[in-house]
């Protein structure tokens, strides 16, 4: 779900990182349109602002969100998903940042079509070129799912002939529910933690030549500009101890689809789980 807040701002021009003091308790969280990092930078926010701390929002694609944080004009950014998806993201500025933790220890991703349709396998797709129109319905250009499935699927499987379709996150949502109300065939990329499992009857493609990632592979981390643990050793200590499972996430994420907006929907989930969250808060 793609936010529409006001504090959101562009990854360029966030402010609040390296030259935000202690005394100012701003913090910027820099995040991407992936239901899981909407819904653990809105906890965040709700979870820091009750501690004191200001909180700017800054929505963007992923590879300015990275540069972000390696420059230090963004503080945070919560979705790193190591060591497949955003690899040459890590390589590139994994030595201008800090890792200072990680949530959630088992995610993947893939292709997935809807159950009602009659392919078990990325390798039949090449035979079902014009069930599916030729098309991969995919998310934003930069995501590292993008990137796999252009330079490893589509020469590896012989789709060179297929179409990824560029889109974003909500789009690709979109048009998921489009065909299964319609029930017609359509193939995505997802992944895992995603409430959209939970809510369709889907499920990935096998993928014989292991080029996605294998299941339970990715880690999700948080990552801190460089000095954030310095400046802000509470906050760090607690996304040091922020763990969630696919139970609390997937439950979190639907909590917020249902609600006005996120942040009723965090306050609502928090409610419902404050022992979990006093857990994070030590």
């Amino acid at each position: 779900m793609e936010s529409g807040s006001n504090s959101e701002k562009s990854a360029s021009n966030a402010g609040g990182g390296s030259s935000a003091s202690n005394t100012s308790k701003e913090i910027s969280i820099g995040y991407i349109p992936w239901d899981e990092d909407v819904a653990v930078t809105y906890l965040w926010k709700e979870l820091l602002e009750e501690k004191g701390y200001k909180v700017k929002l800054v929505q963007a694609e992923v590879a300015p969100v990275f540069s972000g944080v390696a420059n230090g004009s963004v503080d945070l950014f919560m979705d790193v998903w190591s060591p497949i998806t955003h690899e040459s993201y890590m390589k590139k500025f994994g030595s201008q940042f800090d890792v200072l933790g990680t949530w959630y220890d088992q995610a993947d991703s893939g292709l997935a079509v809807p159950d009602y349709v009659d392919v078990k396998s990325i390798a039949e797709l090449k035979e079902k070129k014009d069930e599916f129109k030729g098309k991969i319905i995919g998310i934003e250009a930069g995501a590292g799912l993008m990137r796999a499935v252009r330079e490893g699927v589509l020469p590896k499987y012989d789709l060179k002939d297929w179409q990824l379709v560029e889109s974003g996150t909500p789009a690709m949502l979109a048009e998921l529910e489009k065909a299964i109300n319609k029930k017609e065939p359509i193939v995505v990329t997802l992944w895992k933690p995603h409430w959209a499992f939970s809510k369709y009857k889907i499920h990935y493609l096998e993928d014989p030549q292991n080029i996605l990632n294998p299941q339970g592979a990715e880690k999700l981390q948080t990552i801190g500009r460089k000095g954030f643990a310095k400046d802000y050793p509470e906050v760090a200590n607690w996304l040091g101890e922020f763990k969630m499972n696919l139970e609390q996430l997937a439950n979190l994420e639907s909590t917020i689809q249902t609600a006005p907006n996120e942040e009723q929907g965090v306050q609502e989930w928090m409610k419902e789980n404050r022992k979990d969250v006093e857990l994070w808060l030590k």
